[in-house]
């Protein structure tokens, strides 16, 4: 292996790990509380809608990641399809997007830790808990893949059982379960949105957030052995896993735990105390923090990857690309992305407050969606404009036409209206989301014009 090149070493499992791990965290618990307390199990209606639009973006994901297997990733995709100043928006929005994402998890982490510690604040936890996770970035993929599979092992278990307890030890109504399904009642979380189908298209961000992450794929390309099989199969097949868990899991609680106890903080972890009392309540506030120390160790992983790439094809300063000469991981990205981190949580701290981790989740998930539209774009451009290029992993379609991609650039669009624009939307993310967007692709025409305009156009 040469030096400053990444180590090819994750197989299946650990891909696997690193896909699910980023999905299984504390705001996705609190996002299925919210979700089936909001409108019970109308609420398995839009998981439904989520999970079908979200195998059509890993079956993108994967033709991309294995005609190109580079840390790059999202960032080359995109520049090969739409130019170079759309290819550096797209891996600034990606290898950034965490200043939503994290203060999420951060924040969440850190109420439920001062609930029950509360002699020290919620960001000195969230604090503690970052710097552990990652350390174990730090010391390699592999170390990092490893620790993800035995920490999703005892979280994934923990959420089968808190189900069964679920239907054992509560009452379920059954009742209210197959009502809510066939006729979802009116959100609470969306003033204005109707009862019926809208109340459940009008949470298919929340929806989406459940299956976020999956992605990390991409960036982790150049470590993965075999990415033209290991890649798809990990991704999709971590995903249904993924919702068949939360499925049994979101369902238990919409049967037997009061309403009014998912749609308030601590959210699950209120769950797991109205069913077993104060010792449930510990158990799923460790589970809890499980949660957020794999969301950090897949963040860090696939973020750093994509930010180290575009280092190293000279978009952003070498500092981003440094590999520590005896772990082999990128250590300058770690490092700068870690101390953002900590200047977002800071100013979380003391502007957000304790209703944080929805709106940060939910502008996090809106970035998610806004770059998904554009791996669409990318799987069209591509088709058009590169046919020659080897595509080990094909989405299916026509080949200029591909029309999973048309369908995910339709339903992308339908997402956004209802969830973010008026009359039902929240377009408080709009605006954070949309001003994310829009800071990162004027930051990324600058190093366009200034530097990458002139380099030769990526092999």
């Amino acid at each position: 292996m040469a030096e400053g090149e990444l180590k090819r070493s994750l197989g299946f499992w650990t891909t696997w790990a690193m896909c699910l791990g980023l999905v299984t965290c504390s705001t996705t618990l609190m996002t299925l509380s919210l979700g089936f307390g909001d409108i019970g199990a109308g609420f398995t209606v839009t998981h439904i809608l989520a999970l079908a639009y979200i195998i059509i973006v890993c079956l993108a994901f994967s033709e991309l990641a294995t005609m190109y297997p580079r840390a790059s990733s999202l960032e080359l995709y995109t520049s090969k399809a739409l130019g170079r100043a759309a290819g550096i928006s797209m891996g600034l929005w990606y290898g950034f997007k965490d200043i939503f994402g994290f203060p999420a998890e951060s924040a969440l982490a850190g109420i439920i830790l001062e609930h029950f510690f509360p002699q020290v604040p919620w960001w000195g936890w969230a604090v503690l808990v970052l710097s552990v996770f990652m350390a174990a970035n730090l010391f390699g993929i592999v170390v990092a893949g490893y620790a993800q599979l035995m920490l999703l092992i005892i979280m994934v278990g923990s959420y089968l059982a808190m189900a069964v307890i679920g239907f054992v030890v509560g009452a379920p109504n059954w009742a209210y379960l197959g009502q809510t399904f066939l006729s979802p009642p009116a959100s609470e979380l969306y003033p204005g949105a109707p009862p019926g189908l809208t109340s459940a298209v009008v949470l298919m961000l929340m929806g989406v957030w459940l299956f976020i992450g999956m992605e990390v794929a991409g960036p982790l390309a150049e470590e993965v052995k075999n990415p033209a099989r290991t890649i798809p199969l990990a991704m999709i097949s971590s995903m249904v896993t993924l919702f068949s868990v939360e499925q049994f899991l979101g369902l238990s609680w919409a049967a037997t735990v009061p309403r009014e106890v998912l749609l308030t903080h601590p959210y699950h972890v209120g769950a797991a105390e109205y069913l077993l009392g104060p010792a449930g309540g510990a158990w799923f506030a460790l589970i809890s923090l499980f949660a957020t120390g794999t969301t950090i160790n897949s963040v860090m992983a696939g973020a750093t990857r994509v930010l180290y790439g575009m280092s190293k094809e000279g978009y952003l300063p070498r500092v981003f690309g440094w590999i520590h000469p005896r772990f082999r991981t990128p250590w300058g990205s770690l490092f700068i992305l870690y101390v953002l981190m900590i200047i977002v949580i800071g100013s979380a701290a003391t502007v957000l407050g304790i209703e944080a981790p929805f709106t940060l989740a939910l502008s996090c998930s809106f970035v998610f969606t806004i770059v998904y539209l554009f791996m669409f774009f990318n799987v069209i451009a591509l088709r058009i404009k590169r046919p020659q290029d080897p595509r080990p992993f094909k989405m299916g379609g026509p080949f200029k036409v591909p029309a999973l991609a048309v369908i995910g650039i339709i339903v992308t669009f339908v997402i956004l209206v209802y969830t973010v624009m008026p009359p039902y939307g929240n377009v408080d993310i709009l605006t954070y989301g949309g001003i994310y967007c829009l800071v990162l692709f004027l930051i990324g025409l600058a190093i366009y014009y200034a530097k990458a305009r002139k380099m030769p156009e990526p092999a």
